[in-house]
């Protein structure tokens, strides 16, 4: 994809957790960055949230990373985005692999206020 659309952004894994004496222990976090163009979520890409996240803030980054997503069957946490100071989770993801210009398209939705 074109460098000049994309921004510099921080994003946050979680590591594989473990439970211990019946106990989940969440695992260690590590944090990378990434180049990904910011876009505001079409009505289209609205579908890739789960329904009971689709009123939240969301935006379409589009970038060469696949990040890892929530998955809210397995617990799994998605990758964590901070986009203008606010915390991010990525909810859904499309791989475009045309061989042209390869990307990845993930939804991001703010996260609830705690």
């Amino acid at each position: 994809m074109f460098s000049r659309f994309r921004k510099t952004l921080t994003v946050t894994r979680g590591g594989a957790g473990q439970f211990v004496d019946g106990i989940f222990q969440p695992g260690t976090q590590s944090s990378f960055t990434i180049q990904a163009s910011v876009q505001p979520t079409t009505p289209d890409d609205v579908e890739l949230i789960p329904a009971g996240k689709r009123d939240r803030l969301s935006y379409t980054l589009y970038s060469d990373t696949a990040l890892k997503i929530a998955n809210d069957n397995t617990q799994q946490l998605g990758d964590r985005v901070l986009i203008d100071g606010e915390t991010y989770e990525a909810m859904g993801r499309q791989p475009w692999q045309n061989n042209i210009i390869n990307h990845h398209r993930t939804v991001v939705v703010k996260e609830a206020e705690q």
